[in-house]
């Protein structure tokens, strides 16, 4: 089942390329990997057989770009996802709907106040290879701020990735402009998330500004010299959100898709197929399988995603000032 749900991803993602989609069903633009939607589209047949789910597969932001300039005659119902703090740059887009799914979230992430709701968020930690690190990891975000960390340290660009971006806000939010300039100083930054956890895992730096999941990965995989740090001084989540479209072509069959992807058992499949930390609140056995912490044991501090969104071209240029 899952080759065939694979075989039938790729062949409707190629509709990206040629400009169509399908309409007449429920037309959904993902940016997730193609295993996690093929595992979704699997229990979607299965839950809704009545339901064809056409996807068309692409970057976050190119898909919201597209799905904007489709307003006037928009073609997608779905969209599959993003973080909050770039699906708030276009809630235009969006039309509000509360699944019946949302109480079973964890508070920060039911967005109940948005035309979103989580699906998933990311832990962001430093990934350390214990095969190039010179002396102790570092247990703290103010810890790699130190000079002796210079050209050690990497991360994605904050301007390029969003997941880098809410690292930086991160850094912002707990240590304003002074922390975001002495980062600056210090990381080397790789061109996309995944050169980050790349470039460490192949001992390029001993350690990584990334997201839980990518580095549970590699320790999950057997590599042993690869270890996360939950930094000691608080971390901070990057959730990404669902949004139903609005004025979409087939918005009720959309929203049981919606409810689907939200379900206990497709979140359970993608947090056990993906290792990225579910939105719902009762999957903690799960979560354990998986080999992360539960929630309740981190430090999080709270970062506000919709004025992370506002704020990013104020940060985005203190940071290049910074960079020089």
């Amino acid at each position: 089942m899952m080759k065939t749900a694979l075989f039938r991803l790729t062949a409707i993602a190629t509709l990206l390329i040629s400009g169509e989609a399908i309409s007449g069903d429920v037309n959904l633009y993902t940016s997730n990997s193609e295993d996690s939607v093929a595992m979704a589209l699997d229990v979607i047949r299965e839950e809704a057989p009545d339901i064809k789910v056409n996807v068309i597969a692409g970057g976050s932001g190119s898909l919201l770009r597209r799905i904007e300039a489709e307003k006037e005659s928009t073609v997608a119902d779905l969209f599959w996802s993003s973080g909050f703090s770039t699906l708030a740059g276009f809630s235009n887009l969006f039309a509000q709907y509360e699944s019946p799914a949302v109480e079973s979230l964890m508070p920060a992430l039911q967005a109940k106040d948005d035309p979103w709701t989580g699906t998933n968020t990311h832990v962001m930690v430093l990934m350390i290879n214990g095969d190039v690190l010179e002396g102790d990891a570092p247990a703290t975000w103010q810890d790699i701020m130190n000079v002796k960390w210079q050209g050690k340290v990497t991360m994605a660009d904050p301007a390029n990735s969003s997941s880098a971006y809410a690292q930086l806000y991160g850094i912002y939010t707990m240590y304003g402009e002074e922390g975001v300039t002495q980062l600056a100083s210090i990381v080397e930054t790789q061109g996309s998330t995944s050169g980050v956890y790349k470039a460490v895992a192949q001992g390029e730096y001993p350690v990584g500004m990334t997201m839980e999941y990518a580095v549970q990965r590699y320790v999950a995989g057997g590599q042993e010299e690869i270890s996360l740090v939950y930094p000691k001084d608080g971390t901070f989540l990057s959730p990404e959100g669902l949004a139903l479209i609005a004025n979409g072509p087939n918005p009720d069959d959309a929203k049981r898709v919606y409810d689907l992807l939200l379900s206990k058992r497709v979140q359970e499949e993608l947090v056990g197929l993906t290792l990225r930390r579910p939105s719902r609140d009762d999957l903690d056995e799960a979560i354990k399988n998986s080999g992360l912490p539960l929630m309740g044991d981190l430090k999080i501090i709270d970062v506000d995603q919709v004025k992370a969104g506002a704020d990013r071209d104020m940060l985005l240029d203190l940071w290049a000032k910074a960079r020089g």
